[in-house]
């Protein structure tokens, strides 16, 4: 079976559709790279930001991971998509006042107020999660597959540019010594802004609600799926760190058993191919067992090689800043990690429209291997820059490559989605992909430190930036060269 396309005759504006993606990614750059380390700061000092900060971010993520795939699941069985946007941004707007209020007030009242400040973004994060997850699964539902490409590229073009603005404006305040409250009201009137648009411009998809024996049987099926999830989570989290307590080379093997870990995932995910477990026909029990849609090759191989992507861009991102400094010897190395990212993200924006129109003439895949290939140069070329200006027009080229990936990222995961009545459930299980490699910045930092201190006794100097850039590439080449296994997708 191929995958099923969204209506033609459901033409909306690749633009309202997007726009709420461009409130989203302003949102996360704003907060997650300015306002937060900024904040755990005033709460708790300089000796601890570190650990606090990462405490924060590491819940985030363990949500982010969590929630999308039964948001989704719960869109599909009530058949609703808009309202979940509605509220998600409701409750998403309530942490950020709660963030925003306690960060200001309580800090100058002489009081911590973190673990206040930690509910408003357990808030946040659910809100979020809330809204973009059904949100997602809008592009297969009402674009056609012939169009896919160019809505994608919109919607990459509008993240960076969001990105940008954040950026922009975050720089602007700083410079102008404005309170920290003001960035969180921008950030309120953006969302709250760019959700409007999509909720007045995109119509409701009318999908059909799945039956129910009993009234609130959907909800309380959300409830336990919710309440196991967290459990197994807990219990990871638990074992990590009783590891970590108990053997102190714990870090250093996670750090260097990720490579490999994603290596076998290949490997059984060929295996599995190759005994024809997963082929182009759907599993029976597809629509009730969340994991069978792996069983679907198009899907299991979209999520595998958007997890290689996102694995090769987190092992370089985090330490960029460490790179300027160490590296390329900038003085100062916060301003010069700016400059570079702003080149990333022009060269994004750039690429962004023009990628995901011609996929929609040349197919999918053809980008994402040029796109791949230019990221994987890039990250390997600029361990060799010899001045910042020449690893500035390397950023660049990265950028251009990493706009041209986004612009067919989208396309790609809604082409490979294996049954419309499940659109969210599955759109929010391949944001899976995207979210999980961020809990690799803390072992691939700490292998960073092993390699840089080993490379200094052997008189290798930089080595941990060599072993980690050379991951991020490895991982690019690899997912390039994964893509052509995606079968039924040009």
């Amino acid at each position: 079976m191929t995958t099923l396309t969204g209506p033609a005759a459901a033409r909306v504006s690749p633009w309202a559709l997007s726009s709420f993606w461009f409130g989203t990614a302003f949102h996360w750059l704003l907060l997650l790279l300015i306002l937060m380390p900024a904040d755990v700061v005033r709460f708790v000092g300089e000796k601890q930001k570190g650990t606090y900060l990462g405490l924060l971010v590491g819940i985030g993520a363990i949500l982010a991971l969590v929630l999308p795939p039964l948001i989704g699941t719960l869109s599909d069985r009530l058949g609703k998509r808009m309202p979940f946007i509605r509220w998600g941004v409701s409750i998403n707007v309530i942490g950020l006042v709660i963030m925003g209020l306690t960060s200001v007030l309580l800090p100058a009242a002489g009081l911590t107020g973190f673990w206040l400040y930690l509910l408003g973004f357990l808030l946040v994060q659910l809100g979020n999660n809330v809204a973009t997850s059904p949100y997602s699964a809008l592009i297969p539902e009402l674009v056609p597959q012939e169009l896919r490409g160019r809505y994608s590229g919109v919607m990459g073009q509008l993240q960076a540019v969001g990105q940008l603005l954040g950026a922009v404006l975050a720089f602007g305040l700083g410079q102008l010594g404005l309170p920290p409250v003001i960035s969180y009201v921008l950030i309120v009137a953006v969302l709250v802004g760019s959700a409007a648009l999509t909720l007045s411009q995109v119509p409701e998809p009318g999908i059909k609600a799945q039956p129910e024996s009993r009234p609130g049987q959907h909800w309380a099926s959300f409830g336990a799926s919710l309440g196991r999830a967290l459990a197994v989570v807990a219990v990871l989290g638990a074992g990590y760190l009783l590891l970590a307590r108990t053997l102190p080379g714990f870090s250093l093997v996670m750090a260097f058993s990720l490579p490999a870990l994603v290596v076998l995932a290949v490997i059984v995910a060929l295996a599995l191919e190759r005994r024809g477990a997963v082929g182009m026909t759907l599993h029976p029990q597809l629509g009730s067992r969340l994991m069978t849609v792996f069983l679907y090759q198009p899907f299991l191989w979209v999520f595998i090689t958007r997890m290689l992507f996102s694995l090769g861009q987190y092992s370089v991102q985090p330490f960029l800043q460490f790179y300027n400094a160490d590296v390329l010897g900038q003085k100062n190395p916060g301003t010069a990690t700016s400059i570079m990212l702003a080149c990333i993200i022009v060269g994004s924006i750039v690429s962004a429209l023009i990628g995901g129109r011609l996929s929609d003439r040349l197919g999918r895949k053809p980008i994402i291997y040029v796109a791949g290939s230019v990221m994987a140069a890039a990250a390997v070329l600029l361990l060799f820059a010899p001045s910042f200006v020449t690893a500035l027009v390397i950023a660049l080229a990265f950028g251009l490559g990493y706009g041209a990936f986004v612009s067919v990222d989208w396309a790609l995961g809604s082409d490979a989605m294996p049954s419309a009545a499940t659109y969210a459930r599955d759109m929010g299980l391949w944001h899976v992909a995207f979210v999980a490699p961020q809990l690799s910045s803390a072992p691939q930092g700490f292998l960073l430190d092993w390699g840089n201190t080993r490379g200094l006794a052997q008189g290798l100097p930089h080595l941990g930036y060599y072993i980690v850039f050379g991951i991020a590439a490895a991982c690019f080449m690899l997912g390039v060269l994964l893509v052509r296994n995606i079968r039924g997708v040009r």
